[in-house]
């Protein structure tokens, strides 16, 4: 064999890829039924986000984006009040504190959200 080929293979098995792989495979030919797409089943399988995960990954950050500049934009709208009347700063400061609590209600459901999509990911990687 020729010692680029046996450095390649020192490489993959080294780095865990040769075990992987053929985890992997056993599965699936372990598998009562075979999967329609097998190049998605080895995606799945090698922890790849599908398209559908990614493209609800990414409503979720627009929504969240979309929030945000809102929140920057009554917040503005409330600095400028708050700098023509300084009588309304007791009143002013009681929106600033609920909008803070609304903004760390928003902040615990997404950190609940991500920790139940990274255990079922985390499932999905065990029964495999």
């Amino acid at each position: 064999m020729s010692t680029r080929k046996e450095e390649f293979r020192q490489t993959i098995e080294s780095n865990g890829l040769i075990d992987t792989l053929t985890r992997i495979l056993t599965s699936l030919y372990e598998e009562p039924e075979r999967p329609e797409k097998p190049l998605e089943f080895l995606m799945q399988e090698l922890g790849a986000k599908s398209h559908e995960k990614l493209t609800k990954e990414n409503k979720d950050l627009q929504q969240k984006v979309k929030a945000l500049k809102k929140e920057i934009k009554n917040l503005k709208s409330k600095i400028s009040k708050y700098g023509d009347n300084e009588d309304e700063s007791d009143e002013n400061e009681k929106e600033k504190e609920e909008n803070e609590n609304e903004n760390e209600n928003e902040n615990e459901k997404e950190k609940e959200k991500e920790e139940e999509e990274s255990e079922e990911d985390e499932e999905k990687e065990k029964e495999n």
